[in-house]
């Protein structure tokens, strides 16, 4: 079991949108259960087109620590006002800090192969986990809802489980591993396949499962765990999962835009459609 965290900070990427404002107030309640500060951040060009650019800054960040401070006036909220490209300063930015909350994307995966996406890059170069939050069926902030996570064994997997129960920890949420499987998947793929007890192997991969997370339920006892072995893709069940959970954390192998929107990445299949925020990780 390793470390999952080893920043300070909740950073909250501001740009003046709606869906900024909802993850502003979401990243006030998880830097609340952590007990850490709120880092709301703007991002303003090199070379401006106009000079109202850090008017139109503060503008954006009056409104977003005006709803932290309603929701959660116990925080402290630091403002920052940032020069560069808003994507390589929040991958930056994430060297240090706990978590980057970022609102949703508004590219579709098709626009996001062509046109560069602040959100998607961020995910696919970050050091720290990045949340894209999505409301309306989302949550507005962190509460003792379900968490998923997706698990596949991988080492990206592993850390993806140590930010998940961790969180889970702190909000007092119950949290359910999911792990998915396909006839493909599997070494008994093939004629062979056709007299498997495909029941028997999903037991057998919840017993491994449950024996996998055995040392994250010994450090973190009050976490209640629960295991799902499901034969399917794992973008399309956790994205029918993010229909009842506060929250889905998967890891991310950190492919390139256009690579991992042609190739059917979870992450990036959970950044356009989960109907909940997602937090993704790569370290």
């Amino acid at each position: 079991m390793g470390r999952a965290s080893t920043g300070r900070g909740i950073v909250a990427g501001i740009d003046g949108s709606d869906s900024a404002l909802g993850a502003a107030r979401w990243a006030a309640s998880i830097a609340h259960r952590f007990g850490e500060p709120l880092y709301l951040t703007h991002v303003v060009p090199e070379r401006p087109s106009g000079n109202g650019a850090a008017a139109h800054g503060e503008q954006a960040l009056d409104a977003a620590e005006a709803v932290v401070r309603a929701a959660r006036p116990d925080v402290v909220v630091e403002r920052k006002i940032e020069v560069g490209k808003p994507a390589q300063t929040l991958v930056e930015l994430s060297d240090t800090t706990r978590m980057v909350v970022l609102g949703h994307t508004t590219t579709s995966e098709l626009q996001s192969m062509f046109a560069r996406s602040d959100v998607v890059h961020t995910v696919n170069h970050a050091h720290c986990p990045v949340v894209t939050w999505r409301g309306d069926p989302g949550p507005s902030e962190l509460d003792g809802a379900p968490i998923f996570v997706g698990v596949d064994g991988s080492r990206l997997s592993a850390k993806a489980i140590d930010h998940a129960f961790e969180i889970a920890d702190k909000a007092g949420a119950p949290l359910t591993a999911v792990h998915t499987w396909s006839e493909q998947s599997t070494l008994t793929y093939g004629e062979g396949s056709r007299f498997t007890d495909w029941e028997a192997y999903e037991e057998h991969q919840a017993a491994e499962l449950s024996e996998s997370l055995a040392g994250h339920r010994e450090h973190y006892p009050d976490v209640e765990v629960s295991y799902r072995v499901e034969r399917g893709k794992p973008d399309v069940t956790l994205l029918e999962h993010s229909a009842h959970a506060q929250l889905v954390v998967v890891g991310s192998h950190g492919r390139s835009t256009i690579a991992s929107a042609l190739l059917g990445s979870t992450s990036q299949n959970l950044i356009h459609h989960a109907m909940c925020p997602v937090l993704i990780c790569r370290s």
